[in-house]
C-alpha cells in the first residue's frame, strides 16, 4: 500500500530531511561500526599468530606437562591464558593432547584442516587457528580466541548508531521545521495576497518579495500575470461599455427605420428606398465602429503577432492607393526622403491601420472638393517620422490632446466618423514606442505626425520617449 505524502510544503521539507539524516547518520554509523568490527578481528587474526609461534616453541614444553604445571609448580601458558577467553591445544591425530587456557563450557570439536577459521559451537563463537608443529611431526597446535567480546562490541556499537541516528533525526526534523516556518513565510504572505484578489478590483497586486531568490521571481512573475490579466480584462470592459454607448445610436435608427417599414407596408417606393439607405449607412457605420473596437481592445490586451520587418514606403504607397479609391476628389502626393530607408522592426497591420486612419481623417477633414494630403516620409537614427498634411481648417491647440481620446469628434465635426481613428493612431504610436503630435500644417491646415521606432526596446526597459518635431 502506497503511503500518503504529507500536504503541506513544510512536512514534507521535514519529512524529506529527516529521512536523509537518518539514512546518512545511520549507513555512516554502520559503515563505522563494521571497520571497526573489522580491525578487531584482524587484531585477533595477529594474536592468534604470535600466540602460535610461542606455543611452537614450547610445545615439547607443554606436551610434558599435559594437563598441569610442571615440577615446580609453575604453569607458563596456564596462568597466562586464564582469564583471557583464550585456549590452546595440542592435537594428535583424533585426540587432544594437550591444552592450556579457559576451559569452553561445550566441548569444541577436532580441527580437520590447517589455517584460520571461525567455529561456531554451543552458541560461542572461535576464532582459530591450527598449524603444524614442524615439517616432520604429525601433531598440530590449535590455539583460539573466543569472539563473544567481539560480537557484543559490535552490537553495542550498532546500538549506539541506532541511538544516534534516531535523537540526530529528531533534532533535525525539529531544527527544520522550524526553520521552515521562517523559510516559508514569503510563500505565506503570496497565499495571503492571492487570497485577497478579487476579479472586481481595478488594481490587483501580490506582495513584493525580495527573498529568496526562487520566490522573488514567482513573486514577479505572478505579477506580470496577475498585470497581464488586468490589462486583458479592462481592456474586455472598455471594449463592452464603449460599444454599447457608441451602439444605442445607430441601432435605435436603424430600428426606427424597420418599425416605419413595419406600419407602413405601402409607404411609397422612394421613401422605402430613402429608409433602406440610411439603414445601409448605419449597418456600415456599426460595422467600422466594431472593427475599430477590436482593434483597440486587441492592442489594449497586447494580443499582437510577433514583430517583423516593415518596408514603410511601400506601406504608405499602397495606402495611398486605397485612399485616393475611397476618397476621389482629394489628391494624395508622398515623399519618402533621399537614399536607402531603414525598415522598421514592427507590426505592419497595425502601421497600415494608423497611416489608413491619417490619410482618412485628412480627407475628411480636409479642404473639399479638391482638397490636398501630402504623406512625408523621414528618419533619423532612432526613429522614423510619418507626417500626413492637409489644407482644411485644422484643429484648435486647445482641442488637440482631446481628438486622441476615444468617441471624440472635435467641437466641430465635419463627418459622422466613429471618433476612433487618431485613437488607433494612438495607439499604435505608443506599442511602437512613438508618439502622436497634432500641430499646424505649413498650408494652414492639420499636421499629424506619428513617431515610431526603429528597433523596439526590451520588455523590461522603459519606454522611451520620441523626439518633439515642429
Amino acid at each position: 500500500m502506497k503511503m500518503p505524502l504529507p500536504r503541506s510544503l513544510r512536512s514534507q521539507i521535514t519529512a524529506s530531511v529527516a529521512l536523509l539524516v537518518v539514512f546518512v547518520v545511520g549507513f555512516a554509523g554502520l559503515v563505522i561500526v563494521d571497520r571497526i568490527d573489522h580491525r578487531d578481528r584482524a587484531d585477533v587474526d595477529r594474536q592468534l599468530v604470535a600466540r602460535a609461534s610461542k606455543v611452537r616453541e614450547d610445545a615439547d614444553k607443554i606436551v610434558s606437562q599435559g594437563d598441569g604445571a610442571d615440577d615446580s609448580g609453575r604453569d607458563d601458558y596456564g596462568g597466562l591464558l586464564a582469564g583471557s577467553q583464550s585456549l590452546v591445544r595440542l592435537v594428535s591425530g583424533d585426540k587432544v593432547i594437550a591444552q592450556r587456557g579457559d576451559e569452553p563450557t561445550i566441548g569444541i570439536p577436532i580441527p580437520t584442516s590447517d589455517g584460520l577459521s571461525t567455529i561456531e559451537s554451543g552458541g560461542q563463537s572461535w576464532r582459530s587457528l591450527v598449524q603444524r608443529i614442524d615439517d616432520t611431526s604429525s601433531e598440530r597446535m590449535q590455539v583460539l580466541q573466543d569472539l563473544s567480546p567481539i560480537d557484543q562490541r559490535r552490537i553495542d556499537n550498532t546500538r549506539i548508531v541506532a541511538a544516534v541516528a534516531v535523537v540526530s533525526t529528531v533534532v533535525a526534523a525539529g531544527g527544520v521545521w522550524l526553520i521552515t516556518r521562517f523559510i516559508l513565510q514569503p510563500l505565506q504572505r503570496l497565499r495571503r495576497g492571492a487570497q485577497r484578489v478579487r476579479s472586481a478590483d481595478t488594481f490587483q497586486e501580490l506582495p513584493t518579495v525580495s527573498r529568496p531568490q526562487e520566490v522573488a521571481d514567482l513573486s514577479a512573475s505572478l505579477n506580470r500575470m496577475l498585470a497581464q490579466l488586468q490589462t486583458s480584462m479592462n481592456a474586455t470592459r472598455r471594449f463592452t461599455a464603449d460599444a454599447g454607448h457608441e451602439l444605442r445610436t445607430p441601432l435605435t435608427t436603424i430600428g426606427m427605420y424597420l418599425e416605419t417599414l413595419q406600419r407602413n407596408p405601402h409607404l411609397a417606393t422612394d421613401h422605402r428606398q430613402e429608409a433602406l439607405n440610411a439603414m445601409v449607412i448605419e449597418h456600415q457605420r456599426i460595422t467600422t465602429l466594431l472593427e475599430g473596437l477590436q482593434i483597440l481592445a486587441r492592442g489594449d490586451a497586447g494580443a499582437l503577432p510577433p514583430r517583423s520587418k516593415v518596408d514603410l514606403p511601400a506601406l504608405a504607397g499602397e495606402a495611398i492607393r486605397h485612399a485616393q479609391h475611397r476618397h476621389p476628389a482629394t489628391v494624395y502626393s508622398m515623399s519618402a526622403g533621399s537614399g536607402s530607408f531603414p525598415r522598421v522592426e514592427g507590426w505592419p497591420a497595425g502601421l497600415r491601420i494608423a497611416v489608413d486612419n491619417l490619410l482618412n481623417n485628412a480627407a475628411l477633414h480636409g479642404r473639399h472638393p479638391h482638397g490636398h494630403v501630402h504623406l512625408a516620409l523621414e528618419w533619423d537614427s532612432s526613429f522614423v517620422y510619418i507626417s500626413v498634411t492637409d489644407d482644411g481648417p485644422g484643429i484648435p491647440a486647445d482641442q488637440r490632446e482631446a481628438v486622441k481620446e476615444r468617441f471624440a469628434r472635435g467641437a466641430r465635426p465635419r463627418s459622422k466618423g466613429s471618433g476612433l481613428g487618431l485613437a488607433l493612431v494612438q495607439q499604435q504610436a505608443e506599442l511602437h514606442g512613438g508618439t502622436l503630435m497634432l500641430g499646424d500644417a505649413p498650408v494652414g491646415g492639420l499636421r499629424a505626425m506619428l513617431t515610431v521606432q526603429l528597433h523596439p526596446l526590451p520588455t523590461t526597459s522603459r519606454r522611451r520617449s520620441a523626439p518633439t518635431q515642429t
